[in-house]
């Protein structure tokens, strides 16, 4: 594990690391109290805030295991890699990552992943579709980013 600080921010990884898991264990410990209050969108709001900033946390050694994985798999990635929250649409709440590759310019307008969760056919078959955006905000507003693909989705179930 790196124990230097990521450039331009000045906190060391591995503390990143243990905030981001207290953040999440924290997260989990009050996901009882969402459940039992579904309707309240201050607990929505609030729960998809932490999970952002969670995953904005963990990002960089997120995106190391992932590159290690493929790369220990002999199926590396050639383009640039960064992991992102993915903001999902659909049932339930979850914090989810992904990790998007690509051309550098095109990778580093990426900000999130939308993900829209259906159901088809009486709920025989359902899914998801995953769309890399340059948005935290959808609600404001937010475009595709093209030539960008998602390598990896990582979800944990509030």
């Amino acid at each position: 594990m790196q124990l230097s600080p990521r450039k331009g921010d000045g906190i060391p990884v591995k503390l990143k690391t243990t905030i981001a898991a207290l953040m999440m264990t924290a997260t989990m410990a009050v996901a009882p109290l969402t459940v039992a209050n579904a309707d309240s969108f201050v607990n929505k709001v609030l729960t998809g805030a932490a999970g952002i900033y969670g995953v904005k946390l963990i990002a960089g050694p997120l995106n190391s295991f992932l590159d290690n994985l493929l790369l220990t798999n002999h199926i590396a990635n050639q383009g640039k890699t960064k992991v992102v929250p993915i903001l999902q649409t659909g049932t339930g709440t979850y914090v989810g990552a992904a990790q998007v590759s690509g051309p550098a310019y095109a990778v580093d307008r990426v900000q999130a992943v939308g993900s829209l969760a259906f159901e088809w056919n009486h709920n025989v078959w359902r899914g998801s579709v995953l769309i890399p955006i340059d948005s935290l905000n959808p609600l404001k507003g937010f475009k595709r980013v093209y030539g960008v693909g998602v390598d990896a989705v990582i979800n944990a179930k509030l």
